[in-house]
């Protein structure tokens, strides 16, 4: 299968999906795996790390070796929330660059 092809399966796949709860990081581990080719994702990302905040929460996913924090929502929700803590996960690591705010390929 070429990887177009893989791409655009994926896609397909995950269009319309976006519950944040349920289908997040089966996301992350499917987009790592199938279109990024990480072998055994689940080595190289960790969800739901506890961040204190004026109340306990977490972060949706963080890749360590790249840096990457994940705060996805599902669809509907406001992607902005999510700064806040992204920007205390990155104070606590002392993470320097710019934080981001990564969409999955359903937009949500």
């Amino acid at each position: 299968m070429t990887d177009k092809k893989i791409v655009e399966e994926f896609v397909q796949r995950w269009t319309g999906k976006g519950y944040e709860k349920g289908e997040s990081q089966i996301f992350w581990l499917s987009l790592l795996r199938d279109i990024y080719g990480v072998e055994q994702p689940e080595k190289f990302i960790t969800f739901e790390e506890q961040v204190k905040l004026d109340h306990t929460s977490f972060i949706d996913g963080y890749i360590e070796a790249t840096h990457v924090m994940i705060e996805q929502k599902s669809i509907g929700k406001d992607l902005r929330k999510g700064i806040r803590q992204s920007e205390l996960r990155s104070n606590r690591l002392n993470v320097t660059h710019q934080n981001c705010l990564i969409q999955n390929a359903h937009g949500g």
